[in-house]
């Protein structure tokens, strides 16, 4: 009779099982929906276990609430999966149990963040006249280093005013995407009680000229490594693209408002515009019923800065929100600044079925990652996710094939928000 050596199951054949069987219950669980809505009653009891600490032992990550939602058109009721448990910080500084939430579905597609101002009208104004700049490095195929640019203004302009580098048929440049014959110096004066950031027309929309030498007033150099400042030149990244910090974000002021369409949104810094959306989308907390609201709080959440042009003012920061896309390191994909964001989501290790973190870039394509839209169920949205790239201009996300990668703020792309019931 031969000896048993090992023991039959070993512990780590054990743990594979077990992994095994919670990802197969998680994909089973978001295949057994229903149309029916999460009861008031029901979200309080949940709430009641939140609060008491026991909801990693009552509820199990990847079973999901239904909420009602509507987008001020239409209304659905969707899903939204439980994806981890830990304890939150609220603004007062109490600590509490909490169970993440995260929107099963992609959301409205929104801009991170509108591509900002270039310069920004000092005290004491400006008078109508020629003015010019440089470029003092070169960026892509068009920007190139030492370069002057002059235009000419045939209005004055006062202390706060705006001017941005757009086109002639849009506020966003793409400065080193497009040929500098199509770029237009495009001015916002505030009107009466309406900023110059919340200005829906240009003033003026200018020729810029290709000068070897300027004539009249120099404004200085645009630069990509300008630190954060709030007169003069802008950083050229920030004005060709927007600004990829959550806290000053178009796309977190909408997630954690209620307010009609054209009131959600205000300048966070001296060289903000308002969003492309802003007109036709309401604030996201409007689409929910105040039953599901009543259990939901601000928490903290730090996110990383990007080290180029915020290292004045520190490595992250954090905010207090409702709502908020997550981090890459809380979707299980390879941060940039680990431990920062957010402890790992295990909602994300199980659904994409890796041992370690999902890897960023085009080889890192996981077909679990894929999203699709709220109202089109069957189309795969680009997803935004919180996270500033911090050696670039970008902001990442998850594509459609189910990679991590990153792309401009002024882009418009669907957010999968997550929350803390707590």
């Amino acid at each position: 009779m031969s000896e048993i050596t090992k023991p039959i199951m070993l512990d780590s054949t054990g743990h594979l099982i077990v992994e095994g069987l919670a990802r197969q219950n998680l994909l089973l669980s978001q295949m057994v929906q229903t149309s029916e809505a999460t009861p008031a009653a029901e979200l309080a009891e949940i709430h009641r276990i939140v609060q008491s600490g026991e909801a990693a032992n009552v509820f199990s990550i990847g079973e999901q609430l239904m909420l009602n939602y509507n987008d001020g058109t239409n209304s659905y009721v969707l899903p939204w999966d439980i994806v981890h448990f830990g304890n939150v910080t609220l603004q007062d500084g109490e600590v509490k149990p909490g169970m993440f939430i995260q929107s099963h579905y992609a959301m409205e597609p929104i801009q991170f963040d509108q591509n900002e101002g270039f310069y920004v009208v000092p005290a004491g104004g400006l008078a109508a006249g020629s003015y010019y700049f440089s470029m003092a490095n070169a960026w892509g195929t068009h920007v190139v280093k030492d370069k002057i640019y002059q235009f000419t203004t045939t209005e004055a302009y006062a202390e706060g005013d705006i001017w941005q580098i757009g086109k002639a048929d849009s506020e966003i440049s793409g400065l080193p995407d497009s040929a500098p014959s199509t770029w237009r110096i495009r001015t916002y004066k505030a009107s009466g009680s309406t900023p110059a950031s919340m200005a829906t027309s240009p003033t003026e929309t200018l020729e810029l000229t290709d000068v070897n030498s300027g004539t009249g007033t120099n404004l200085g150099a645009l630069s990509s490594s300008t630190l954060y400042g709030t007169s003069g030149l802008n950083n050229m990244y920030r004005c060709a693209y927007g600004y990829h910090r959550w806290s000053q974000s178009a796309l977190r002021q909408r997630l954690n408002s209620a307010a009609a369409a054209g009131a959600w949104w205000s300048a966070k810094n001296p060289y903000d515009r308002r969003p492309t959306e802003l007109a036709t989308k309401r604030g996201f907390m409007a689409g929910f019923d105040d039953a599901f609201l009543s259990i939901i709080n601000p928490v903290k959440v730090t996110t990383a800065l990007n080290t180029w042009s915020d290292t004045a003012i520190g490595a992250s920061e954090d905010t207090y929100d409702y709502f908020f896309p997550a981090s890459l390191e809380q979707e299980y994909i390879v941060p940039q600044a680990s431990g920062v964001e957010g402890d790992y989501w295990e909602y994300w290790k199980q659904r994409l079925g890796l041992s370690s973190p999902q890897v960023t870039g085009g080889t890192g394509t996981n077909a679990f990652h894929i999203r699709y839209g709220y109202s089109a169920k069957t189309t795969a949205q680009v997803v935004r996710l919180r996270s500033a790239g911090r050696g670039s201009y970008y902001a990442w996300y998850v594509s459609t094939p189910g990679y991590a990668y990153y792309t401009y703020p002024s882009s418009s792309y669907a957010p999968a928000p997550a929350c803390v019931i707590c």
